[in-house]
């Protein structure tokens, strides 16, 4: 893994822990936060913590910002600071900044001033929670194209005691199966007669809407 120089912006709750975690995966973490008591409490926990008004493009220049591999803006200050503080990175030139929103057109806001990702943590979080409960089998899920995503989903006791010949999930749905996980241990499914049990955790790739109506 490449160790990054990143600085988080903002320490909320949000701010706080995103720092806090890159620290602990060894990443060379700058906090930054206008609030002295904030800064305080996460002295101990990041390489470099700092007061500092990131809207001010002087002030910028003398952290030297564009040196940083990664910017994280969770301030949760008004839009137009945030909106300032990324023109202002964009003028120096850092690489890449990940901005956070509290609503949609938030999200399409920064994005077209600069920001090169931004993230909905409370909407991102409901969807995750809706999910979870309309389709309480599925436990994970990435987007790998336009098409197909990727699930880890726990075996249905419809499936129990199945093997993948007989459910032809390939042929019958679109479905592949591709790792099989029991009893903490992953493997590859090799073997099609391979018979599924209760508490099975199987890794698909298919058309989500299909893989939500074959294992609800």
């Amino acid at each position: 893994m490449k160790k990054q120089d990143i600085i988080v912006v903002g320490l909320g709750t949000f701010g706080f822990e995103v720092a806090v975690k890159l620290n602990e995966m060894g990443h060379h973490v700058m906090a930054v936060d206008l609030d002295m008591k904030k800064v305080n409490e996460i002295k101990e926990h990041v390489e470099v913590a700092l007061q500092a008004d990131v809207t001010d493009p002087d002030v910028l220049r003398k952290i030297d910002i564009g040196r940083f591999d990664e910017i994280i803006l969770g301030m949760s200050s008004s839009l137009e600071a945030i909106i300032l503080a990324i023109t202002h990175m964009k003028k120096i030139g850092v690489q890449h900044i990940t901005g956070k929103a509290n609503t949609r057109i938030q999200k399409e806001i920064l994005l077209k001033i600069g920001a090169d990702r931004v993230i909905l943590p409370e909407i991102e979080s409901a969807d995750r929670l809706a999910e979870q409960i309309t389709h309480p089998h599925i436990m994970e899920k990435l987007t790998v194209d336009k098409e197909n995503i990727l699930m880890e989903i726990k075996i249905p006791s419809s499936m129990t005691g199945k093997s993948l010949r007989q459910l032809d999930l390939r042929n019958r749905y679109g479905i592949n199966a591709v790792m099989l996980t029991r009893d903490g241990k992953s493997r590859i499914i090799a073997d099609p007669d391979t018979v599924f049990l209760d508490g099975d955790m199987l890794l698909v790739v298919g058309d989500e809407t299909q893989i939500k109506k074959v294992f609800d």
